[in-house]
């Protein structure tokens, strides 16, 4: 059934090898889904002359070689640029010495050895003063809580958003990171120029007709003469070869209206039955409160009427009515309401009031269209109720009442409802029962309605169902198996549900979801195809860009009907794979890889470790689904491993995967996490210090953990909108969402729970002394103002503490102490290099013994950056790879300090921009005096004649929430 959503999070069972029933027999792979990508007009083939280099068909971003003048004005207009033609300035003089081999000796002596010189001369480091750190001033506030204990927070004054002091320090923490990252400029804008040269400019999304006989879709928003640079989208629609742009989110950003809005973002756009309007919500905050605005779509006028204060669900009924539902003081959809267009908005009708504050609404409409479905959802209880879309003067009606850890999904065929529940079981089965109005005596209780239950597709210990759709003739059930996805069709048109097929799948590491990505698309595909033997699905993989699929059920056949174009992209230079570690426990945790082929050997391992960019996410079992990351290709071109855990607290392994992740078992979720990071390092994939991690919202709770229990384990963490300081704000009523997040993190009134999270609060567990010996990785951790779900001042406390600690340790002399425990022995070197794995004994059993681990001569980089946004960063597309280029320059200069120098991998010459950036820019800065080098380092440089360069970073933590209606927030803590 559908996860509850992650209020934390925006816009992943033992192993078994043959698990029994399900895939034997009836799960064929075959080669690849769809038939391989046909060579694209745009991809490079590799040169075979000058000539071929100097065309300008092959650089995008600067002027062919053989214009000199214009390369003038190019190096004269940003003399940084000169970084971009390097790489086309090599190939020339490779192909040059290539084809001219007896002018070789007169080259490097008269022309190529006077340059080196004179570069190896001038190649002195520029010594900058670093800038002084924010100071934020320490305001302790004491209290005993529920448990008798004397409790202390010295930094919740910066809970205060209106207070001067507050505003102050964030300006000057945001103006340090800047300040730290100034002679990341170069790169950062090489970077950003990467991203932008893979961007399809005349992208268009899959189409959709409707009954009014035009076709709908969105596309780029491109000039006539394909001038790019336009943040959102347009929505389009199309008949007899016309087209008609009927919404312009451009144009609405720029307006009057929205022209000051420090962000903007078009939450939902919902056509009416009729096709005769639309209804689209605007969020300028980013707080995730939308004013909903109508539009007559034939006269292309806004009308009077306006909604303020609601969430993202509305729907329409048959009379171009609107349901939708209303947030409360804590950013909880509560209310219910119905407005008839023309009339006042005050005056609508309350339908629905949900007094339980664990409790929030959703809404949702059957494929059908026949019915409007109101979800009230806790973490793992639900109700249904639902209206038909033909009466909506009829008040809702209860088809199931909440009953405690029961939860409903639900769907209607004809006289039946379809719902999925894990009623008495973990992962899940479904069933049928008649719309209680359509019998002839209405049952009187809800035993009497159960009677009429007739089971569909039973529970399965080893096979997760993940959700369903209907179809007229057609049952489609996405499952999960020991991290597969899969798809079974079930033929309604045969007695019973035994005639079914599986979809075939070829690769071993991909994701799949019903519809598109954009909701709009989801939305007006999930009715208008239901009478049909189509079903859409999007496909995608590490190295597959999404296709949009239409399957035939009927024969069987699949058509793609849209497929992500990337600029220079060679999907055959790219594989991905899965491994697994061993957690401390022996359980098995999945670990999705991908890399460039070049990367490792003929038999698929590494013969020196790699700079590797870890992410996981591991909360409300959510799923960490592998897709195609165009941004990630400037990670895994700079020879980084990109690798994804699947560790405990997402549901990847079916739900008690995810029960094995929370509440008291939360510690699983970061011990899995260390345990994949050890792999990855013992495998020799990676070492400590070429070992980056990434995690957002909830993960980045899970950062915050990882780092304060292994520190010495990661070179660098990058966490955006982290859920770190997990005690108090579990503990504090007041702050929105709260009371709904006790069934995942548990209520720290209840003493057991309050203990387990003093073992891996990040905010609580902060270790001042290892901060003083420069022991943590580098860290930057973003943070958003207008944020509903992670509150700025999670982020903005976390790092103040941080600073605080470490100037406290460094104001008193350090003397090391015997070990306090056994346990502490977990932070002792192993002879491997890595140190003991941290065990749930080693976190609960008291402060580790900090001298024990390693101390790095210079100050590790601390920077955050608190952005004028919402949970899911900037809204507009061009303003969201700007900030992605800042974080991957932290990245890859973190990295930097703690790695060899590197020569780029060797690649076709495919697109002058992605050929990566070479020598300087990676090159690490030297300094006056060098630390003693570690074992580890000094064995790499023995092993590695040059590895390949660090370099960039992740690909936004992408957690695929698919049908999140029940619960409001798809990404949050």
């Amino acid at each position: 059934m559908s996860k509850t959503a992650d209020p934390y999070y925006p816009l992943d069972s033992p192993l078994s090898s043959s698990p029994s029933g399900m895939r034997r027999g009836t799960l064929k792979l075959q080669e690849k889904l769809l038939p391989s990508p046909q060579p694209r007009t745009d991809s490079l083939p590799r040169l075979t002359s000058i000539s071929d280099f100097l065309s300008p068909h092959h650089s995008t971003i600067h002027p062919p070689l053989e214009d000199l003048n214009a390369l003038d004005e190019y190096i004269q207009e940003e003399p940084s640029n000169l970084v971009q033609i390097i790489p086309a300035l090599t190939h020339f003089l490779e192909q040059y010495c290539l084809d001219k081999p007896e002018t070789c000796g007169e080259l490097w002596t008269g022309k190529l050895k006077p340059l080196l010189m004179d570069l190896q001369a001038n190649d002195q480091p520029i010594e900058r003063p670093r800038p002084p750190s924010p100071v934020c001033e320490r305001k302790p506030e004491k209290w005993i809580n529920v448990h008798g204990e004397e409790w202390e927070d010295d930094y919740a004054w910066l809970k205060d958003r209106e207070n001067p002091d507050v505003l102050k320090y964030i300006e000057d923490e945001n103006e340090y990171a800047s300040k730290m990252l100034e002679d990341t400029k170069p790169l950062q804008k090489l970077l950003y120029k990467e991203f932008v040269s893979r961007i399809d400019e005349s992208e268009q999304s899959a189409t959709v007709t409707l009954q009014d006989g035009w076709t709908y879709y969105t596309r780029k928003a491109c000039t006539s003469l394909m001038v790019a640079g336009q943040e959102y989208r347009l929505h389009c629609r199309s008949k007899d070869g016309k087209e008609d742009v009927y919404l312009d989110e451009n144009v609405i950003a720029n307006s009057k209206e929205f022209e000051e809005a420090s962000y903007f973002r078009v939450g939902f756009l919902k056509h009416s039955p009729n096709c005769k309007l639309i209804a689209y919500g605007i969020d300028s905050s980013g707080n995730e409160r939308y004013t909903t605005y109508f539009m007559d779509m034939d006269k292309k006028q806004v009308l009077d009427d306006r909604i303020e204060g609601v969430y993202e669900d509305l729907e329409f009924a048959c009379d171009n009515s609107v349901f939708y539902t209303v947030l409360d003081d804590f950013e909880r959809a509560y209310e219910l309401r119905r407005h008839k267009l023309g009339t006042d908005v005050t005056t609508d009708a309350l339908l629905y009031h949900e007094e339980d504050e664990m409790f929030f609404l959703s809404l949702t409409k059957t494929c059908n269209g026949k019915y409007i479905l109101l979800n009230s959802s806790a973490q793992i209880t639900s109700e249904t109720r639902y209206i038909s879309t033909e009466k909506p003067d009829d008040p809702p009606s209860l088809l199931f009442p909440r009953r405690e850890n029961i939860q409903y999904t639900c769907e209607n065929h004809g006289r039946y409802f379809y719902i999925l529940t894990n009623e008495d079981s973990k992962n899940n089965w479904l069933f049928r029962m008649p719309i209680p109005s359509t019998l002839s005596k209405p049952p009187s209780t809800d035993e009497e309605l159960l009677e009429f239950r007739e089971t569909v597709i039973e529970h399965r210990d080893f096979v997760l169902i993940e959700h369903f759709e209907v179809r007229r003739n057609h049952l489609i059930v996405f499952e999960r198996s020991n991290c597969l996805q899969n798809v079974r069709i079930v033929d309604l048109s045969y007695d019973g549900f035994n005639t079914y097929h599986y979809i075939s799948f070829g690769e071993m590491v991909y994701s799949l979801w019903p519809g598109t990505v954009r909701e709009e698309e989801r939305a007006l595909a999930k009715t208008s195809l239901f009478d049909t033997n189509i079903l859409r699905f999007t496909y995608t993989s590490f190295i597959q860009p999404k296709q949009v699929v239409d399957y035939n059920m009927d024969d069987r056949t699949m058509t793609v009907v849209y497929e992500e174009h990337i600029g220079g992209y060679e999907q055959t230079m790219y594989t991905s794979r899965r491994l697994f570690a061993t957690g401390v426990d022996g359980t098995a945790v999945p670990i999705s890889i991908v890399y460039r082929r070049d990367l490792l050997g003929l038999n698929q391992t590494p013969s020196q470790p790699n700079p590797c960019l870890l992410h996981a996410y591991g909360a409300y079992g959510a799923f960490v689904n592998p897709i195609f990351s165009a941004s990630r290709l400037s990670l895994l071109d700079r020879g980084f491993i990109y690798a994804a855990a699947h560790v405990r607290g997402g549901a990847d392994m079916g739900n008690g995967w995810y029960e094995e992740g929370k509440l008291t078992k939360k510690p699983n979720t970061f011990l899995d996490f260390c345990s994949a990071a050890e792999y990855l390092c013992k495998e020799g994939y990676t070492t400590p210090s070429k070992l980056s991690i990434y995690g957002r919202s909830a993960g980045g709770l899970l950062i915050g953990a990882a780092i304060n229990i292994r520190p010495d384990l990661f070179a660098a963490a990058l966490t955006e909108v982290p859920f770190v300081d997990v005690i108090n704000t579990m503990f504090d009523a007041t702050i929105p969402w709260t009371a709904f997040e006790y069934e995942e993190w548990g209520n720290p009134n209840d003493r057991e729970i309050y203990d387990v999270m003093k073992t891996y609060c990040p905010y609580t567990k902060i270790r001042g002394q290892a901060l003083a010996r420069n022991a943590y990785p580098h860290l930057l951790v973003v943070g958003g103002m207008n944020d509903p779900r992670v509150a700025f001042f999670e982020p903005l406390k976390f790092v103040a503490k941080m600073r605080g600690e470490r100037r406290r340790y460094l104001s008193k002399p350090v003397r090391p102490s015997p070990l306090a425990h056994d346990d502490s022995a977990a932070d002792t070197p192993t002879s491997s290099g890595l140190r003991k794995a941290p065990t749930l004994a080693t976190m609960a059993g008291g402060t580790p013994n900090d001298t024990l681990l390693p101390s790095h001569p210079t100050p590790r980089s601390l920077l955050l950056r608190i952005e004028d946004a919402g949970h899911g960063g900037s809204s507009g597309q061009y303003s969201f790879l700007e900030n992605l280029a800042f974080e991957y320059a932290f990245l890859i200069t973190s990295l930097n300090a703690d790695t060899a120098t590197s020569a780029s991998i060797p690649s076709p010459i495919r697109h002058s921009i992605d050929e990566g950036v070479q020598d300087r820019t990676n090159k690490p800065k030297k300094s006056k005096k060098r630390g003693k080098e570690d074992v580890e380092e000094k064995e790499y440089r023995r092993r590695a004649k040059g590895d390949r360069g660090p370099s960039n970073i992740f690909q936004v933590g992408f957690v695929l929430r698919l049908h999140s209606q029940n619960h409001p927030h798809s990404s949050s803590k």
